[in-house]
């Protein structure tokens, strides 16, 4: 007899995830954790697989338990579930004999049939079970609730169905987090552990959007996503990196952005700066807003350090503003507003104590920008309202 897979972590944040939906981090899970030469995708076969060299698939659907029961033994979404398998099967898709099949579940709820259909595997037991599904439908109830999804897996017929039932199992736990957390605590701080879970998620899920974009199919290699990870975690795990919530933005974002000229954008432009390094402004500038929201709502950071920052920030532009113009005396204002900026962004400053990417600071540099704090042209508060 199988017992029902539970986990539980010391503490959890159901429903946040990090700021990632459920899928996305099984689908990280997965990648961390698949054997070697498999590939997972993401809502391609299925919410996520595992596509594994030797031809064997692990098929999984997630269920965000936070209101109302996915296993309840007339919930819809549990008999979708099998209905929607039993198709794959029907349709030739998959074969049932080689596939696992996954209802993954948070947080734990009860489901007494959920839980029998994980724990059949004789013969008799899987029998039964089908017996006991079939009396659930009846002519007067065959279109009410779960039942026309029951008659849809039952349709796939016995042998289909009861192989269904033997590659079943149902996974439970409180966060799905945790298991991420466990293979990478070995390698990075404790305290910016959920940073690297949330980078580890968001590049997984970036990289699912990409190939999506491009017209391919959501399809990962395991190893190789694991393989950035450890580079990732070589390069920053001893550092206390606060680590990156998005990706680079498309080119439709930052041409959304352009359109509007924003202040910061007006006074890149006032000082002639190339196109392509405008582009990287406002590419930072989106990069690092998402960070600071993001890292303030999951509680990483504090208002009082980003004010610290900011108060930094300006006290580097004013000094390098007052070096520029005592050495740069026989440039055009132009050139010597370039240089202010060009020296700002590369500057680099902590942020709570903790590293930050290398656009954040260019990033937030634009937004002081934005808000006029500071600015390029050496006349800037003559030309910008705000000062």
């Amino acid at each position: 007899m199988a017992t029902a897979i539970v986990t539980k972590a010391k503490s959890s944040a159901p429903g946040q995830y990090l700021g990632y939906g459920l899928q996305d981090v099984r689908l990280c899970r997965h990648l961390m954790r698949a054997a070697a030469g498999s590939k997972v995708s993401l809502e391609y076969v299925e919410d996520t697989a595992i596509h594994r060299p030797d031809g064997t698939l692990w098929l999984e659907q997630s269920k965000s338990a936070l209101s109302g029961n996915p296993i309840a033994d007339s919930s819809v979404d549990l008999w979708k579930s099998f209905a929607n398998w039993a198709s794959l099967c029907v349709d030739g898709k998959i074969d049932p004999a080689t596939t696992a099949f996954r209802l993954y579940v948070c947080p734990l709820k009860d489901g007494p049939l959920a839980t029998q259909l994980h724990e059949a595997s004789s013969d008799a037991e899987v029998e039964a079970l089908l017996a006991m599904i079939a009396t659930k439908v009846t002519p007067s109830t065959k279109l009410k609730g779960c039942n026309p999804k029951i008659s849809d897996f039952l349709a796939a017929g016995d042998a289909t169905c009861s192989q269904i039932i033997r590659n079943f199992r149902l996974i439970s736990a409180d966060d799905p987090v945790e298991p991420i957390r466990d293979l990478l605590r070995f390698a990075v701080l404790e305290e910016a552990l959920d940073d690297f879970c949330a980078h580890a998620i968001g590049m997984a899920k970036n990289r699912i959007a990409a190939l999506l974009r491009i017209g391919e199919q959501p399809v990962l290699d395991a190893e190789g996503f694991r393989r950035d990870v450890r580079d990732f975690i070589r390069r920053h795990g001893a550092l206390g990196l606060l680590v990156p919530t998005t990706g680079s933005p498309i080119p439709a974002e930052v041409d959304a952005v352009l359109a509007t000229t924003p202040m910061f954008v007006q006074q890149l432009l006032k000082v002639q700066m190339p196109i392509e390094d405008v582009v990287r402004a406002v590419s930072d500038y989106l990069r690092s807003d998402a960070d600071r929201t993001l890292w303030a709502a999951e509680g990483r950071i504090v208002a009082e350090s980003l004010d610290e920052l900011h108060d930094t920030l300006e006290a580097h532009f004013r000094i390098t503003r007052g070096e520029i113009e005592d050495l740069l005396t026989d440039k055009d204002e132009e050139t010597r507003g370039r240089t202010v900026y060009r020296r700002c962004v590369s500057h680099q400053a902590p942020l709570d104590g903790r590293n930050v990417p290398g656009y954040f600071i260019p990033g937030t540099f634009n937004m002081l920008a934005d808000d006029v704090r500071v600015g390029w042209h050496p006349h800037f508060a003559d030309y910008f309202p705000g000062t």
